[in-house]
């Protein structure tokens, strides 16, 4: 509970070490769960609300470690918060590369190192965090787990304080000095010559590679952004053909060419379509909707969804239209497939009567009429 609180702290201090520990978790675990929750905008937004958050923090407190202006808080923080944001409404896994932005940000306030001997402030840190919250549980630990690996060896040689002259004693405390001396050298080196100064200010003062590092992050928005648009273009294609297939499927029914006109005994006629599609046509009563049938909405009068003969299968309408002549007249007309216009032709010829919408046509003569036309009469089979 303890370290979570530390997470939260806004007084605190965070060293170099546990800086980076919590912004690569922070970006590995919001790539992960921001992956798996795609579709879901609302928990996408809020887990980039609690990771920017938690960045933010972790930068103020590393601020405070190095003495720096809390306005460097604003790079590193606004523009992960900005990357999360398009990452969330783009959905596209290149948009993730966009996250090296603010890492390459977060790498520049890594070098900079804490400033404690500066001013003369003593800071303990565990697991890199010193500050307001107690941390003392994590500390007891430690020191069990050092106390643990230590070893007593038993003796049982006499007491060599008798036996320990005072040349070997000032021969010790003189190699003690020097190794004393040696340690402080190094330190006050060490000091003087941090790692991440030396490569913040390498990289300061080298206009190539700053030109390198403004050429790699444009490089990779324009990379980003050609991933979107060709996404993009190949959404609008896809939608365009599906219009258009659409289109194809809708206008085979309702507005068939129709030619080769034959009139039938029974006060109906058939047509070809430019497909050699059947449509059957015959004067009934006004309705108010324009289709009464469409096989592909599958709605509408259910009386006009087939045809059906007193003997064999009934046969599927492709739609059944209502026109209006000149002479006011109103007109059924029952289209057909292709695929069915030799098993309708031979219904006709050969049945004895059939009901569509509704109506009932008898048959008697329709034989000798569908023979007499060569267009209807290729269907024919005795």
């Amino acid at each position: 509970m303890q370290f979570l609180k530390s997470l939260l702290c806004l007084r605190g201090n965070d060293n170099r070490t546990r800086f980076f520990a919590i912004c690569s978790a922070t970006y590995v675990i919001f790539i992960m769960l921001s992956s798996a929750f795609t579709d879901n905008t609302f928990i996408s937004l809020v887990l980039s609300v609690v990771f920017s958050l938690i960045l933010g923090l972790t930068n103020l407190r590393r601020l405070n470690d190095a003495k720096l202006n809390k306005k460097w808080l604003l790079a590193p923080s606004i523009t992960f918060t900005l990357v999360a944001i398009v990452i969330i409404f783009s959905k596209q896994n290149s948009s993730y590369y966009l996250l090296i932005i603010p890492s390459l940000l977060a790498a520049v306030l890594l070098t900079y190192p804490n400033k404690t001997k500066q001013s003369n402030i003593q800071r303990n840190y565990t697991l890199g965090y010193s500050g307001p919250i107690n941390m003392k549980e994590y500390q007891a630990s430690k020191a069990n787990n050092i106390q643990a690996k230590k070893r007593i060896e038993p003796t049982l040689m006499r007491n060599h304080s008798e036996d320990f002259s005072h040349s070997d004693a000032d021969s010790f405390q003189e190699k003690t000095t020097n190794r004393n001396s040696y340690t402080q050298s190094n330190t006050a080196a060490n000091q003087q010559t941090d790692l991440g100064e030396l490569i913040r200010l390498k990289l300061l003062n080298n206009q190539k590679v700053q030109l390198t590092v403004a050429a790699f992050i444009g490089l990779t928005c324009i990379g980003a952004a050609t991933s979107w648009l060709i996404s993009y273009l190949n959404t609008n294609d896809d939608i365009a053909i599906e219009e258009s297939e659409n289109r194809k499927a809708i206008s085979i029914s309702p507005s068939m060419i129709k030619k080769h006109p034959l009139q039938m005994p029974d006060n109906y006629t058939l047509y070809l379509s430019e497909y050699n599609g059947i449509s059957i046509n015959w004067q009934a009563d006004e309705v108010q909707n324009t289709t009464l049938w469409s096989q592909l909405t599958a709605q509408g009068d259910n009386s006009c969804k087939e045809i059906s003969f007193n003997k064999g299968d009934a046969i599927r309408t492709l739609s059944v239209q209502v026109e209006k002549t000149q002479g006011l007249n109103i007109n059924y007309f029952a289209s057909f497939s292709p695929l069915d216009s030799k098993t309708l032709i031979q219904a006709l010829a050969f049945r004895g009567n059939f009901s569509l919408c509704g109506y009932n046509f008898s048959l008697k003569g329709s034989q000798a009429a569908l023979v007499k036309n060569e267009k209807y009469a290729q269907w024919i089979d005795y």
